[in-house]
This record gives structure tokens, sequence and C-alpha cells, in this order.
């Protein structure tokens, strides 16, 4: 191996292992920011100064944790706000994952690329949920499940054109990643295929 490859490989080494390393503090940010807003949606209403947590139940604005004056308000709250940092913590674990493969040298492999593919269907799934959660949150409120003034419009606050250039943006990224995954499976495939016909003529030689 030609020495400038060693040293760009080294480079990749040590970029995994700061990138798995902030990988593991992001995780542990994520789990205190999840019990603290679990904690604020269930005891808001009895804590004076605990209900600033901001929580997306509308298309396009945020409520604070003082809303959720009913059950039925607090339970699909703590259902989206699990669910949304559930796919969180699933895309930073196979972030971790990949980058640890690259803190041991191993860059083109098949791990690697599912990885990076779970990744972009994680960043699909967000995209979409965010996109679906407030058409349930209007439904849930047209039935009288939840409070309406959780879904309306704020007057002062972003309007739809935001909202909905942040879901395509979360589409085009998560496309994007699939897109690398796709590129990086095949380039790994012909790859593979062309040191197999290299081992087949060194034994016919």
């Amino acid at each position: 191996m030609r020495p400038e490859t060693e040293a760009r490989i080294r480079t990749v080494q040590k970029f995994g292992k700061n990138a798995r390393q902030f990988c593991a503090l992001a995780a542990t940010m994520l789990g205190i920011g999840l019990f603290a807003n679990w904690a604020k949606i269930a005891v808001a209403s009895g804590f004076e100064g605990w209900g600033g947590a901001a929580i997306r139940l509308g298309a396009y604005h945020s409520v604070s944790a003082d809303q959720l004056a009913s059950v039925a308000d607090k339970m699909w709250a703590f259902a989206w706000v699990t669910l949304a940092f559930g796919v969180l913590f699933w895309t930073l674990f196979h972030l971790y994952r990949l980058f640890k493969q690259l803190e041991a040298g191993s860059i083109y492999t098949k791990q690697n690329v599912y990885h990076l593919r779970q990744v972009g269907w994680l960043s699909m799934a967000l995209a979409v949920f965010q996109m679906i959660m407030p058409a349930v949150s209007l439904w849930l409120a047209q039935i009288g499940l939840i409070d309406s003034t959780l879904v309306t419009v704020a007057a002062s606050g972003s309007g739809p054109t935001l909202f909905i250039g942040q879901s395509l943006g979360g589409l085009i990224t998560a496309s994007l990643i699939l897109l690398a995954s796709w590129i990086m499976g095949v380039g790994r495939e012909v790859s593979d295929d062309a040191a197999a016909m290299r081992r087949e003529a060194e034994l016919v030689i």
C-alpha cells in the first residue's frame, strides 16, 4: 500500500473515532432531552415553570406543555415525542456503528453500506412522520379527543410554506443518503468482482 493511501486511511480512522464519540455524546444528550420532555408533559400542570417544553402537535406552530390540559392531550404528546426521539436514537445507533467500522479501518464494506442505508430510511421515516403527524392531530381534534387549539395555525408563527419546505428538505436529505448508499453498494460489488477476476487470473498464470 502506498504511503499516501495509508495516510488517508489513518485520517479516515481518526475521523471515525471522533465521529463515534460525538454520536455517543449526542445519544446521551438525546436521552436527557427525552426524559426532560416526558417529565414536562407529565407534570407541567403541577409545577410552575415546567411548562416550557415546545412540542409541535400542529402543522405550523408549537405548543407548550402547559397547554396539554387533558390526559388525551398528554398521551398524544407523549406518543409523538417518544416516536420522534426513538427514530433519532436508532439513527444515531447506525451512525455509531458506521463510524466504529471506519475507526477500525473498514471503509468499503457491506456493513457500512447497510448502516448508511438504514440512516437513509430512518431519515425518510422521520420526514414522513413530520408530514403525517399534523394531519393525525387535526383528526384527533375533529373527533374531540384532543384540544383543537393545539393544532390551529398560529397567527404570528411560520406558515405552511415553511412547514412544507422543512418536510421536503428532510425527504431530499434522506433520498440523497439512500442514493449514496446505493452507489456505495454498487461500487463495492464492482470492486469485489474485479478482485475475484484478479484472483482467477493469478491462478491461471
